[in-house]
C-alpha cells in the first residue's frame, strides 16, 4: 500500500488546520454564534448547553431567548387529551416540519389523577390529586419538567372557576399563572378572587379587590392569553369577558354581529394564534358553513378574516356525515395557524379517525394524521366533545 506524497500530505494537514481555526474564529466571536443559534431549533440548542460554559452563558441569556422565539414563532403541535375513563392516553399531533421524540416527556400525565387545566407557548399547568389535596404544577412542555406552585384542600379546589397559564415568548422570558377563584354568590352575583403567580418573583399575590360578576357567569370555557390579559367566551351570555393583568380588572369585548333574522351562532372554536384572537362561529341549520372573527388590537371589534364551506370535505371523507333522517356533520376545529412569514392559513380539523389540514384561502385538503386510539377520537367523542386540546410549543425559557 503507498504512502500519500509529501505535497498532497501537506494540504491535507493544511486543510485540517484551515477549519481548526475557522472553528477557532467561530468560537471566538460570539455574535457569530447567536447569528448561528438563531437558526437552530429549540431541543438542539438545549443539547448545546453541554458543550461549554461559554454557549450555555449565551443560549440561556434571556435577550437571547426571546430572540430566538421572535426567529422561531411556529406552534410544534398540538396535545390531544381524551376525557375517556378507558382510553385515557395523550395524543402528539405534529405539524409538517416537526418530529415527535422518541420518548415523548409528557406521558406521565397519562397518570390516574392528573388532570390538564390549561397551556400556553411552551408551558402548562396541571393538577395531582392526594387523598384529601391538590397539587398544582407548572409543566415545561418540551423536557418534562415540573414546578410545584400551590396546594389546595378540597373546599379550596370546589372554589376553583379558572386556571390560566399567561406567557408571551416574544416580550418576555417569564410566565404567569392565574387562578380564579369564587369567594360566595347570590342569586345575582359571583364574588370573585383573583390570585397571580409569577415565575420572575417564586411568589403569588392577590389582586387586592374582591371582584362583582354576574351570577350567570360561568367560566365554562378554557380561557385564552392574548394581548396581555386572557379571555373566556361565555356561551350563557354570548360575551367575551377578559382579565388585564396589568389593570387588574374584569372587561367585556363586543361579540360578532348578524343580521337579525339569521340563525343563532354557534361557537366552534376560540384561540389565539401568531398575536391574533380569534372566533369560529357556524350556523345551527348550515354546519358545513363558517366564519373566522378576528379580534382587531385595540380591542374595538371583530372583523370577518375567513369564511368556507366544509361540505365538499365530505366527499373525501364520507365518515363526517352522520345520521339517517336529520343529516348532520362530526367534525371538530383544534386550531387556527397563520404564519408570520407569508405561509398560507389553514384550519386543523378533527374528523373521526383524522387530523385534516384545511387550507382557508385555496380551500386545499391535507390529512395531517391518523388519530389514535381510534376509540377516543371516535365520532361520538368528537361530537360530544369528550377531548381537550392543548398546544404544544417548544421555547428555551425555564420553568
Amino acid at each position: 500500500m503507498g504512502t500519500t506524497p509529501p505535497t498532497r500530505r501537506r494540504k491535507i494537514l493544511d486543510s485540517g488546520t484551515s477549519l481548526q481555526i475557522s472553528a477557532a474564529a467561530v468560537a471566538d466571536s460570539e455574535d457569530l454564534l447567536i447569528e448561528i443559534f438563531m437558526c437552530i431549533p429549540v431541543k438542539p440548542l438545549v443539547r448545546f448547553k453541554l458543550v461549554s460554559q461559554q454557549w450555555r452563558s449565551l443560549i440561556s441569556d434571556p435577550k437571547f431567548i426571546v430572540n430566538h422565539a421572535r426567529r422561531n414563532p411556529s406552534l410544534n403541535a398540538l396535545l390531544l387529551k381524551s376525557q375517556s375513563k378507558e382510553h385515557p392516553p395523550l395524543s402528539i399531533v405534529p405539524f409538517e416540519g416537526y418530529e415527535i421524540p422518541r420518548t415523548p416527556p409528557l406521558q406521565f400525565l397519562n397518570k390516574p389523577g392528573i388532570d390538564i387545566l390549561h397551556s400556553c407557548k411552551g408551558f402548562l399547568c396541571y393538577s395531582v390529586v392526594h387523598d384529601l389535596l391538590t397539587s398544582y404544577y407548572v409543566c415545561h412542555s418540551a423536557s418534562g419538567r415540573s414546578a410545584r406552585i400551590r396546594v389546595f384542600d378540597q373546599e379550596s379546589v370546589k372554589a376553583l372557576r379558572s386556571v390560566c397559564v399567561a406567557f408571551d415568548p416574544l416580550k418576555s422570558v417569564h410566565y404567569k399563572v392565574i387562578f380564579v377563584r369564587q369567594m360566595s354568590g347570590s342569586q345575582m352575583n359571583r364574588l370573585i378572587k383573583i390570585e397571580i403567580y409569577s415565575s420572575e418573583t417564586r411568589c403569588w399575590k392577590s389582586v387586592k379587590e374582591i371582584l362583582i360578576l354576574p351570577n350567570n357567569v360561568e367560566f365554562e370555557n378554557e380561557g385564552v392569553y392574548w394581548n396581555g390579559a386572557v379571555y373566556w367566551y361565555e356561551d350563557s351570555r354570548l360575551e367575551v369577558l377578559y382579565f388585564d393583568l396589568e389593570l387588574e380588572c374584569f372587561k367585556k369585548l363586543p361579540t360578532p354581529q348578524v343580521s337579525e333574522g339569521s340563525p343563532k351562532m354557534n361557537l366552534e372554536y376560540f384561540g389565539e394564534s401568531c398575536g391574533r384572537l380569534h372566533l369560529i362561529t357556524t350556523r345551527r341549520s348550515l354546519r358545513t358553513q363558517f366564519t373566522v372573527y378576528e379580534m382587531q388590537r385595540d380591542k374595538s371589534d371583530w372583523i370577518v378574516k375567513y369564511q368556507g364551506d366544509l361540505n365538499s370535505m365530505t366527499l373525501k371523507y364520507p365518515k363526517m356525515v352522520r345520521g339517517h333522517i336529520y343529516r348532520y356533520y362530526v367534525y371538530r376545529p383544534l386550531c387556527l395557524i397563520e404564519g408570520e412569514k407569508n405561509e398560507e392559513p389553514h384550519l386543523v380539523i378533527a374528523i373521526p379517525g383524522k387530523v385534516i389540514l384545511y387550507n382557508l384561502e385555496d380551500k386545499g385538503l391535507k390529512m395531517l394524521c391518523d388519530l389514535l386510539p381510534a376509540k377516543s377520537f371516535c365520532a361520538h367523542a368528537i361530537s360530544t366533545n369528550q377531548f381537550r386540546t392543548f398546544q404544544y410549543m417548544e421555547t428555551l425559557a425555564s420553568i
